[in-house]
């Protein structure tokens, strides 16, 4: 019994228990029973569908086993007489993937495992190279993936992603994403070679979508953010319409403002160094101590300087119903979600018939204003949270809404 036991707990291989067996140093009986057992553990670890007895009224089901496989072809349905059977068959159907060659969906997934568990990438990240994977068509996808080909990449980039009219940013991380899944391929040493390799931004940029917004369709007008401002004045125990006038005021980016805390502010400064995150395979909420630009380099976050108009809407938030650490807060005292905030705005701009719809347009307005004031490029970033040419590139708008202004104080 004792040796029954070591063997159990041993960390041999099925093939040397099987020598032993036929050797006559342990029982055959031994042997299937620890199989069992090591086919069991096997499939556990492997199988996240429930394995239930059914019971029916169909002669046929009524007392079978029965349990769902998800494989390459969807999600199975299995129905074994008993509980071993639908493990064996299980087993089987596991090893049989296993041991198939790795797939280019394979070695993405494994690569998505790694950035998440391994290299600490956030699930945004995740979440942005798996919108990018899903534009791949499954004929790559599914090919193993020493078997693709730089000629596979170019007839599907040919046929089916350029006449798309994808944007050149787009392309780009589309070609990252790819060099990458097989790079780590000849890391995991399933493939020899990076078909992606050789495959350039130039080769294909001519067929990207070269239209840009308008500087009219990516900031708020003055007559729209006033607009916005009355409808919300008229909900002043809505802390997302509260939000929505702070928007206007500070610039704040829509993940800072939910995690912004009364111990944030003082009598002349907010101090902007934390954001509200969302993890978008559980849409659980959270919190971390840094900013968008400060995640590779924090550095303490940004000061906002107290204006008139910023101190008016921390006097209606100080108005919100419940009591919290939180400036923007529900009845209960629990910040209000990013997502949620960003619902009312949509809202809010359908209603007043406003084509812009996020608070990105808020930081892109707030950013005008600043101009007018006359603040230089390099203050203007700093009061945003970003790099001066990000400002200038990206900031930065020739609004023709503007012109009557500008010709009435030329005249």
């Amino acid at each position: 019994m004792t040796a029954q036991k070591n063997l159990q707990s041993s960390s041999l291989p099925l093939s040397d228990l099987m020598l032993l067996s036929q050797s006559g140093s342990i029982g055959s009986a031994v042997v299937e029973e620890m199989l069992k057992k090591a086919k069991k553990t096997y499939v556990e670890s492997r199988h996240n569908q429930a394995i239930s007895q059914m019971r029916s009224t169909n002669k046929y089901k009524n007392g079978k086993w029965k349990t769902y496989y998800v494989g390459d072809t969807g999600r199975k349905e299995i129905i074994r007489d008993s509980e071993e059977a639908i493990y064996e068959t299980l087993f089987e159907l596991y090893k049989q993937r296993e041991n198939r060659p790795a797939t280019v969906e394979d070695v993405f997934n494994a690569l998505m495992e790694r950035k998440r568990d391994q290299l600490g990438r956030s699930q945004n990240t995740i979440d942005d190279s798996t919108r990018y994977f899903s534009y791949i068509s499954d004929a790559i996808k599914k090919k193993p993936i020493a078997e693709v080909a730089e000629s596979d990449l170019r007839k599907w980039f040919v046929k089916s992603y350029m006449p798309t009219m994808p944007r050149e940013q787009a392309l780009r991380k589309m070609l990252q994403l790819l060099k990458q899944i097989f790079r780590y391929g000849m890391q995991m040493k399933v493939c020899f070679s990076n078909p992606a390799e050789y495959i350039l931004f130039d080769d294909y940029a001519k067929d990207c979508n070269l239209q840009k917004k308008t500087d009219e369709e990516r900031a708020f007008s003055k007559e729209e953010i006033k607009l916005l401002t009355n409808y919300a004045l008229t909900r002043p125990q809505n802390p997302r319409a509260v939000m929505s006038i702070f928007a206007a005021e500070t610039g704040m980016r829509v993940g800072e403002m939910p995690a912004l805390l009364w111990d944030d502010i003082s009598d002349e400064y907010i101090h902007v160094h934390r954001q509200q995150i969302m993890e978008k395979a559980s849409r659980v909420f959270s919190e971390v101590s840094y900013t968008k630009d400060e995640r590779k380099h924090p550095h303490n976050g940004r000061m906002v300087p107290i204006t008139k108009g910023i101190k008016q809407a921390l006097s209606l938030a100080k108005t919100l119903p419940g009591e919290s650490k939180y400036v923007f807060h529900d009845k209960n005292g629990l910040p209000i979600t990013k997502e949620s905030y960003a619902h009312y705005l949509t809202r809010a701009c359908k209603k007043l018939g406003i084509q812009i719809s996020n608070n990105h347009a808020y930081r892109i307005a707030f950013n005008s204003r600043m101009i007018e004031c006359g603040l230089s490029p390099a203050d203007r970033a700093l009061i945003l949270g970003h790099a001066v040419q990000t400002n200038e590139h990206h900031y930065s708008v020739s609004d023709k809404r503007r012109l009557a202004d500008i010709k009435s104080k030329m005249l």
